[in-house]
């Protein structure tokens, strides 16, 4: 109740400053199309908790699997949606003599739309075995209900393979982004002759907003995986906490990476501040 109380009004208002700013201008950068996506995601995952609380009156294996079959397809699309962010912010700010690191810089803006719909087409098929598992109830033959159980590990064991494979693309971004900005800096500092950039506060923002997130999404990644692998153990619900932590740290991360979010939220706060001075 905490997480939902927390998240779900920093995830709207993410989805609906991005929304108004969309209106005004008529135009959607790509940056603003990704953050909105994660935060659509995470409003989702937010309200499919509503399910949850629902199993916990109910106690019905169907209303469980459903939970899991739907979140395991958002957490999916959460996942590649961040690793886009994460790969663009590369591509934007660091270059490398490549012809196909060049070739993606020049043409990933026109591809995205279909890797938009590859990820959520992929987070609906590995969702496939935990919504195939609604009816396991449904399945009395021994037989049967072996190969069925084998394919629901083997589907398990895939959405972990392609979870931790956008993990490993997300990583590798954020560490390449971070290695280049740290140069970058090093090199803007020592041209300056040890005076500090009038940009260098927006590079230490930029770094801190990418290694929160990369930290974050790798937390969220690894409670994730224990939590699917070893289901049924007691200090399995004690990590949990950890994973709705690391959703908030996330979502500050965004915001604060991103200008046109932390400007509305600084104005949000002095609005509020004036407010309670005045009464």
């Amino acid at each position: 109740c905490i997480t939902f109380l927390l998240l779900t009004p920093t995830n709207m208002f993410i989805s609906i400053v991005i929304l108004l700013n969309w209106i005004k201008d008529k135009k959607l950068p790509l940056v603003d199309q990704l953050i909105a996506s994660i935060s659509v995601c995470n409003i989702a995952e937010e309200v499919m908790k509503s399910i949850k609380f629902l199993n916990i009156i109910y106690n019905s294996s169907k209303i469980s699997m459903i939970y899991f079959s739907l979140c395991s397809m958002v957490m999916s699309c959460n996942v590649w949606f961040s690793t886009f962010l994460c790969v663009y912010f590369c591509l934007k700010i660091v270059n490398v003599k490549n012809t196909l690191y060049i070739c993606l810089q020049r043409n990933f803006q026109k591809i995205f739309p279909w890797l938009f719909v590859s990820a959520i087409l992929g987070s609906v098929l590995v969702s496939l075995p935990f919504i195939l598992r609604i009816t396991e109830e449904n399945i009395s033959t021994p037989k049967l209900n072996s190969t069925f159980l084998d394919f629901q590990e083997m589907g398990v064991l895939s959405f972990i393979i392609l979870f931790w494979t956008a993990m490993l693309i997300f990583s590798i971004s954020a560490l390449i982004f971070v290695i280049s900005l740290f140069k970058h800096m090093n090199q803007v500092q020592q041209n300056l002759g040890g005076f500090r950039s009038p940009n260098m506060k927006v590079h230490v923002q930029a770094l801190i907003t990418v290694i929160l997130f990369l930290i974050t999404n790798i937390t969220i990644s690894i409670v994730l995986t224990i939590n699917l692998t070893l289901r049924g153990y007691t200090w399995n619900y004690m990590i949990m906490p950890f994973y709705s932590t690391s959703k908030l740290a996330g979502c500050w991360s965004l915001i604060k990476g991103n200008r046109n979010l932390d400007e509305t939220l600084k104005n949000i706060f002095r609005k509020l501040h004036c407010t309670k001075t005045s009464n």
